[in-house]
């Protein structure tokens, strides 16, 4: 199964609006608008299986609260960063693993960083997860 780059971001997109209140945008939007997830591919390997017939989509899902200084923003990562509950990142990305048969399989592999994100004069806070997309 080889799904394109722009199936499986709407994919990850589409499974990522199990979360409450989160906007979601498969690509890098022009405008910040907090809390919302931003989905960027970071690479592409092939040959995974025999003849080429899978590759492995790497993915990081950048998740953006709110200002830096407002303590509901960290609050709010912290429930996107849950393993699992209704707020949880990594539990709405693998809830279906084959992203509604886009994929052969997923894996949300780790949380990598919580950052500042500087937008104009406002800085957000931001957390990153990677996700391995099998396809």
């Amino acid at each position: 199964m080889a799904g394109s780059s722009l199936d499986i971001q709407q994919a990850l997109a589409n499974a990522l609006t199990a979360v409450p209140g989160l906007r979601v945008a498969d690509h890098l939007p022009e405008q910040i608008n907090p809390p919302m997830a931003v989905i960027q591919l970071q690479s592409v390997t092939y040959h995974r299986a025999m003849k080429g017939g899978m590759s492995a989509w790497e993915y990081v899902v950048t998740g953006i609260g709110g200002r830096m200084a407002d303590r509901a923003a960290q609050i709010q990562l912290d429930g996107w960063m849950s393993y699992d509950g209704a707020y949880s990142i990594r539990a709405a990305i693998e809830d279906d693993r084959t992203l509604a048969g886009v994929c052969d399989t997923l894996i949300v592999t780790d949380m990598v960083a919580v950052r500042p994100l500087t937008m104009g004069d406002a800085a957000y806070v931001t957390c990153e997860f990677n996700v391995t997309v099998y396809a």
